[in-house]
């Protein structure tokens, strides 16, 4: 039995789903018109051909040569002409099993044969042959070369089986025939070289045929319905004995048990918002603008620029995804809409460089803005897994402009700031520094703030008619006062307190008691400071406060 025998085995429910005059009006659809038959390869020649090597090289046997020189009416069979084109019959031609060959794999892959044996060491250069089937795991991706240089890329969670691989000679010509059973994939199909060239991808509920074009493909077993969107060239798409040809930037959904729907036009582009010459900071959110009917988007990343092997995808709802956590370099993220029917759109590749290694430490403490009276903080931060020493700028402005501090070589995740004891606002950040003395991204900056203590008042007395008269220092700008009058000098039990905006107090007199009265500067924050030294006053011995003035009963003792 020859190869392309064997690679009918199987295919047996697809033909009793599609009837075989159906699957040939796929390729009929696809193949070109021309003067000779479609049953004849068209071979030109070279120097160097004549017909005895030519029917070795490509025939089933040498004895052609005369059949060969009749139909092409060659006269000189020892040597042709180049250039010379020789029409051959298809069923002459030698038909030989070819294989597929994996050239990337991302993540975890199964290859399994048809005797069930599993292969899990899939590696670029482990070759694919007839009847085997590949599996990928979740976050994984497999592409695959055949005989005839077409790509295609099978996505996570995929499934798919190698139903028919064989070539004609070496003609150029290859029949790959595949059966998506669950997942996804990205296909580019090398145009076809003659009419024995055939890439055909089944699933359950339908069948591509093609000869030169890229496209993609989905099926959901659990929905039980395909997808087809095509990029470049033409598609034909089959289910239920009928057929929809698709162009490109269209694509169909067909459902188990019905014909596909009519093609659709992909949604555009995306247009991705403006993205920074340099990304210096881990999952930071690209963003891009809304497409109209869009139901979602799929996200993907690639180290190149052709997404043969992508390192990272996501569909996500909202117009903006955070980038994965990946080493420095140059990347290219591909982004398209997804419709109300699971059709993916058009792409749009962005390119974008990725420097945020080292990664900078955190900020911990102090707060930002953090107020300090007295004393100076100790700044801290994270130690960085990826830093061997840090580098510390502190600077009196938030563009850190004028820098008080650049120190490199920071063992510690501490700083004493014991040295900055001026009033004032300081801003600090910091970056860390590699094994290979890179520096990488600066971390978030952040401030404190020195405030004097405010002074003690210093209270003085005038004695008039209508009371004592308390007055201090007036305090600086936005300053206000606080006063205490009380029964005892620990001021627990309080006859009168009060916030005053001018810096004196008037007591009224009062005979028969002691009382204590003492005064506090409280800034602009509510910041109160200390209490000025506690007056002690005595009362008067009769109801005479006047006669008491005069006389110098008064006392005012300082505690």
């Amino acid at each position: 039995m020859d190869a392309a025998a064997t690679g009918e085995m199987g295919m047996q429910h697809d033909r009793q789903r599609n009837p075989g005059w159906i699957r040939l009006i796929f390729i009929c659809l696809l193949l070109s018109a021309g003067s000779v038959s479609a049953q004849d390869w068209v071979y030109t020649v070279v120097p160097g051909d004549n017909l005895w090597n030519f029917c070795q090289k490509y025939l089933y046997k040498v004895g052609y040569w005369k059949q060969i020189q009749q139909i092409n009416n060659i006269k000189n069979p020892k040597r042709m002409q180049p250039g010379t084109r020789v029409k051959v019959p298809m069923k002459w031609i030698r038909v030989n099993a070819a294989h597929a060959e994996v050239v990337a794999v991302r993540g975890e892959a199964i290859l399994i044969k048809p005797d069930g044996t599993r292969q899990n060491d899939i590696t670029p250069g482990t070759r694919i042959t007839l009847g085997d089937r590949l599996e990928t795991g979740p976050e994984s991706n497999v592409a695959v070369r055949f005989a005839d240089q077409s790509l295609i890329t099978l996505h996570a969670e995929s499934n798919i089986r190698f139903d028919h691989l064989s070539a004609y000679g070496d003609t150029g010509m290859v029949d790959s025939r595949l059966h998506l059973i669950d997942g996804r994939s990205d296909t580019r199909i090398t145009p076809a070289s003659g009419p024995g060239s055939r890439f055909e991808i089944h699933t359950p509920s339908a069948i591509s045929a093609v000869r030169g074009t890229e496209y993609r493909l989905s099926n959901s077993q659990q929905v039980q319905a395909s997808t087809f969107e095509v990029l470049k060239g033409k598609v034909a798409v089959s289910g239920e004995q009928q057929t929809k040809l698709l162009p490109a930037s269209f694509g169909t959904r067909v459902e188990a048990g019905k014909p596909p729907l009519p093609p659709r036009k992909l949604l555009p582009p995306p247009t991705i918002d403006e993205l920074p010459a340099k990304i210096e900071q881990l999952n930071w959110p690209i963003t891009w603008q809304a497409l109209d009917n869009a139901a979602g988007y799929r996200a993907e990343i690639s180290q190149q620029a052709d997404f043969i092997s992508p390192l990272w995808q996501q569909q996500v709802t909202a117009a903006r995804v955070p980038l994965p956590d990946l080493p420095d370099g140059r990347y290219y993220f591909r982004l398209r809409g997804i419709d109300d029917i699971g059709l993916e759109g058009i792409n749009q590749v962005q390119q974008f460089n990725l420097d945020a290694r080292p990664q900078p430490p955190i900020p911990l403490s102090p707060n930002s803005g953090q107020l300090f009276r007295g004393e100076q903080p100790d700044l801290k931060w994270s130690d960085s897994s990826d830093a061997v020493a840090y580098r510390l700028q502190i600077s009196d402005t938030p563009a850190f402009d004028h820098l008080l501090i650049d120190r490199e070589n920071i063992t510690s995740t501490v700083f004493d700031t014991a040295e900055f004891k001026a009033p004032g606002q300081y801003y600090w950040r910091l970056f860390s520094i590699g094994t290979d003395q890179e520096q990488g991204p600066v971390s978030d900056s952040r401030s404190w703030e020195i405030k004097l203590i405010p002074d003690k008042p210093e209270t003085s007395l005038a004695i008039s008619e209508s009371g004592i008269t308390t007055s201090w220092r007036p305090g600086i700008a936005g300053q206000s006062y606080q006063v205490q009058l009380a029964t005892d000098a620990d001021f627990t039990t309080l006859l009168q307190e009060a916030s005053l905006q001018e810096p004196q107090f008037i007591l009224q007199p009062v005979s028969g008691q002691v009382r204590y009265f003492r005064v506090r500067y409280v800034e602009p924050d509510g910041f109160e400071g200390p209490w000025g030294a506690t007056q002690r006053i005595d009362p008067t011995p009769d109801n005479s406060w006047i006669y008491t003035i005069l006389t110098g009963v008064l006392g005012l003792l300082l505690i």
